[in-house]
């Protein structure tokens, strides 16, 4: 569907029209957001960021001739600002500064063990690796899957497929994943 005729919806039926809109971006707007908050926020927080950035991007349509330019860019550029002001907000709430004062500056915590947190580093960095080769549309259904945790129905929304042909995807892609991780010498228990 065109900006134009999503304006025209818009004109006619401002529900309608919101709907469309809605379901035009929806894949495109979360991915944005779940973009951004990935490692700081939750599924939640990228539900509710994306919810308030169609509240936003409604607002600003009420206001301004939707038809004046590029409906996408708009959104896009709506999405993170809205995106980035959550980041900023749940950065803020896990912060852990130390005071330049405090008599522990440079000491690490008895509880951290530098090895262990950079061997998970590599680990993790190995496995992105592996499924980003898994290549498109395959890569981005396994990290809605397993790192945002959504349901295939979600997933098929966002990619541009079938639920069904989402499962069988999502099958192919564990199996090949399987082999490129024991091929990184990643074993299923998680051992190098």
């Amino acid at each position: 569907m065109t900006d134009k005729e999503l304006s025209r919806m818009m004109e006619q039926s401002a529900e309608e029209g919101r709907r469309a809109l809605f379901d035009e971006y929806c894949g495109y707007v979360y991915a944005i957001c779940a973009n951004k908050l990935k490692g700081c926020g939750s599924p939640e927080d990228t539900d509710e960021c994306l919810s308030d950035t169609f509240a936003a991007v409604f607002r600003y349509l009420e206001s301004h001739n939707a038809a004046d330019g590029d409906l996408k860019g708009l959104i896009g550029t709506i999405a993170k600002r809205t995106a980035v002001s959550y980041f900023r907000r749940l950065s803020a709430k896990n912060d852990t500064t130390v005071s330049l004062e405090s008599e522990t500056v440079g000491e690490l915590s008895s509880d951290i063990r530098v090895d262990e947190s950079a061997e998970l580093s590599a680990l993790r960095e190995t496995v992105l690796d592996c499924i980003k080769n898994l290549g498109e549309p395959d890569s981005s259904i396994i990290v809605y899957f397993y790192y945002y945790g959504l349901k295939t129905k979600q997933i098929a929304a966002l990619v541009g497929l079938s639920d069904i042909a989402v499962q069988k995807r999502l099958s192919r892609s564990r199996k090949k994943l399987r082999e490129l991780l024991s091929a990184a010498g990643i074993t299923e228990e998680g051992s190098q």
